[in-house]
């Protein structure tokens, strides 16, 4: 695997925090701010895909194929952890005020 392969794979990597993330914090304002950051991050690969998905009609059948196969997977991976951590970060909001 190169250098390249590795680090698309770390962006998908479900354990990965951004820099300062502690899912351990016990403040609720931690929370409601990593729940926004991965809501922001969110946001912005779902629009990211859908442009992907507006120019692929442009494309040729192979080079349609290739981001298809490689840049929309791993876009939609990255949506998907975005999406989860800022669930995480909700619930542990909820958690940390006793709030529903």
């Amino acid at each position: 695997m190169n250098d390249k392969q590795e680090a698309a794979l770390d962006q998908v990597e479900e354990g990965r925090l951004l820099p300062g993330e502690r899912p351990d914090s016990q403040h609720p304002d931690d929370a409601l701010h990593w729940a926004e950051v991965y809501r922001e991050l969110r946001t912005f690969k779902e629009e990211t895909i859908d442009r992907v998905l507006q120019e692929l009609v442009k494309l040729g059948d192979v080079a349609r194929y290739e981001i298809e196969s490689t840049d929309l997977v791993v876009l939609r991976s990255e949506r998907d952890r975005f999406q989860r951590r800022a669930e995480f970060w909700r619930n542990r909001y909820r958690t940390l005020t006793g709030k529903p």
